[in-house]
């Protein structure tokens, strides 16, 4: 979250740990989604993505480290509006809506479901604006980390895990490194600083 350019949470708090008393320093920049984020990554016209799950297209431009995280793509409901599901089928199947990010990879089941259910899937640039939608019942389910949804759900009151389905996708989580601008030697600086400061990062993330 951010506010006159000053931005705070998480995901920084883990830059700060990662680049402390490395030859780097960073400045964060807010773009609309993930998807604008990779695009500036594959151009060269921003250094580093963060929150990233290791794809093969994505490797073709980026470097990737050493992951800092566990990614943890939980599936959320109002609870004034309950369905009857066991899976990720089921929703499709069913013909209900889910809420997603831009340029997110919520693992390979899911995106089977993208080409096939694409008018089923509300694309979104934010988290608040998914769970916006959630709790106006615009939509039947958001998937978003769970992290992220941890401190939404703390905010409205008819939003809830859907317990019954463990996890939509777990992933290790990196940095990725624009191919253009970061060399793969800078990138193994990066990596090493990550596994110094593990011990941070996991209390960071807990």
């Amino acid at each position: 979250m951010g506010m006159s350019d000053i931005f705070k949470g998480t995901e920084v708090e883990a830059l700060n740990i990662i680049f402390k008393d490395s030859p780097f320093c960073f400045k964060v920049e807010l773009l609309p989604n993930s998807k604008r984020a990779f695009t500036e990554l594959k151009h060269g016209r921003i250094d580093i993505g963060w929150a990233a799950s290791y794809t093969d297209a994505r490797a073709e431009y980026v470097y990737f480290t050493d992951s800092y995280r566990t990614e943890v793509m939980r599936l959320y409901e109002n609870k004034s509006n309950p369905h009857n599901i066991k899976n990720l089928a089921d929703i499709f199947e069913q013909g209900l809506t889910v809420g997603a990010n831009f340029g997110s990879y919520y693992g390979k089941e899911f995106e089977q479901y993208k080409k096939r259910y694409k008018k089923q899937i509300e694309y979104t640039s934010s988290a608040s604006k998914r769970f916006e939608l959630l709790n106006k019942k615009r939509i039947d389910f958001a998937i978003e980390d769970s992290l992220v949804g941890a401190f939404f759900s703390k905010r409205g009151a008819n939003l809830q895990l859907v317990d019954n389905i463990k996890f939509v996708n777990k992933d290790q989580i990196h940095l990725m490194l624009s191919k253009k601008t970061v060399s793969a030697e800078e990138v193994a600086i990066i990596s090493q600083h990550i596994k110094s400061n593990k011990a941070a990062l996991d209390a960071l993330f807990k």
